[in-house]
């Protein structure tokens, strides 16, 4: 939970859940509002630096790796060459 710090945000003072973090040169927040939607606020309008919010970490997908579909991918490709339209690999 982080609270809104910046006096003219329309939730000043209200303390919101966190459920992500969008980073770059001025990285937001990205919190969850009372009705239960998300939205992004600057990391700067809250007391994030102050507070130690823990993230929940996503789960890992574990077909992202399954051998089943890296299979399913090889054939795949392998149809694009034989149809000229993947590229061959150059020996």
């Amino acid at each position: 939970m982080v609270t809104i710090t910046h006096p003219h945000h329309p939730l000043w003072g209200q303390k919101v859940p966190v459920v992500g973090i969008r980073r770059g040169a001025n990285p937001d927040l990205i919190i969850r509002l009372p009705d239960g939607t998300h939205a992004a606020v600057a990391m700067s309008a809250t007391d994030y630096e102050a507070a130690s919010v823990t993230l929940p970490s996503p789960a890992p997908d574990p077909s992202l790796l399954a051998l089943d579909g890296l299979r399913q991918i090889a054939q795949f490709i392998e149809r694009l060459r034989q149809e000229g339209r993947f590229p061959s690999p150059t020996s």
